[in-house]
């Protein structure tokens, strides 16, 4: 004899939405595993807050999607997914950022159908920011960003009391130097924060200014964190602390910088816009 919970559980099982729910878990799942494979923190570190995003912004509008599919939706949808999941057995790093864009789409087909994808419109765009990285990336290293860390880092160091010289991209300190090359010009840094503040606007509605303003500080972070890592580096180098600059100029150095620059990001956020949603009802007593 079945208890009240197997039937319910039993009954939970014949939704469609949960098992939406199950392949969609499973896809973030298997990206993520991807890209703990690669060993790119930047774009783990995206990927994480991308899907994190994505489900904040369906369970909010849990009760006003409809779930309705055609035959020839749900088939196109599945042959997207089966698609990306045969690239994943190619050695090649392409399948790592059309794989969320691709899928996602494939799940909103087999969801909804053709006619209400653009009620997924939201979610879309943010995976497809993976796919734009390369662009974003192109656009930065074209304003010889390199050539700009440097002098703000040889700045940062002759307020903080030392004898910088700069030459090009050289910061050059009486016992030694840093190059600023393009791993270390900010790229990924800035990348990500532009891509977190974008993650916020969704979230949180905002005015045009105020989008600006997010937008304008999250970059102008990650600009001035990664320019402080360069010359933290300049002077670990000029102290010939080789160990401790291995760390911070490697990927786990990188990453507290990146954490302090969104946690920046979030306490401005918290105090000049989310603050004010969470006094509201206090206010209206």
């Amino acid at each position: 004899m079945f208890s009240i919970d197997t039937i319910d559980w039993r009954k939970s099982l014949q939704e469609p939405k949960y098992w939406l729910v199950a392949l969609w878990a499973s896809l973030a799942t298997l990206h993520l595993t991807i890209l703990d494979q690669t060993k790119q923190i930047n774009q783990m570190s995206l990927g994480i807050l991308f899907w994190l995003a994505i489900a904040s912004l369906i369970w909010d509008r849990r009760n006003d999607l409809k779930l309705n599919s055609g035959v020839f939706s749900s088939v196109l949808g599945a042959t997207l997914i089966a698609f990306v999941l045969l690239t994943t057995l190619s050695p090649a790093g392409y399948h790592v950022r059309i794989f969320p864009l691709v899928s996602g789409i494939g799940i909103c087909l087999i969801a909804s159908g053709i006619k209400r994808i653009h009620h997924y419109w939201q979610e879309l765009f943010i995976l497809s920011l993976l796919v734009l990285y390369p662009i974003v990336a192109g656009i930065l290293k074209a304003i010889d960003l390199p050539l700009l860390t440097a002098k703000f880092s040889n700045f940062s160091l002759w307020v903080a009391g030392f004898n910088p010289y700069r030459e090009g991209v050289f910061i050059i300190l009486p016992t030694g130097r840093v190059e600023v090359y393009g791993a270390c010009s900010g790229i990924d840094s800035i990348i990500l924060m532009l891509y977190v503040a974008i993650l916020f606007l969704f979230i949180v509605p905002l005015t045009r200014w105020q989008k600006v303003i997010c937008i304008s500080l999250a970059i102008l972070l990650g600009f001035i964190a990664n320019a402080l890592r360069v010359s933290l580096l300049a002077v670990l180098v000029a102290l010939s602390q080789k160990e401790t600059f291995e760390y911070w100029h490697g990927d786990d150095g990188s990453l507290v910088f990146a954490l302090i620059s969104v946690a920046s990001f979030g306490i401005f956020c918290w105090l000049a816009y989310v603050r004010q949603f969470t006094l509201m009802p206090d206010s209206e007593e």
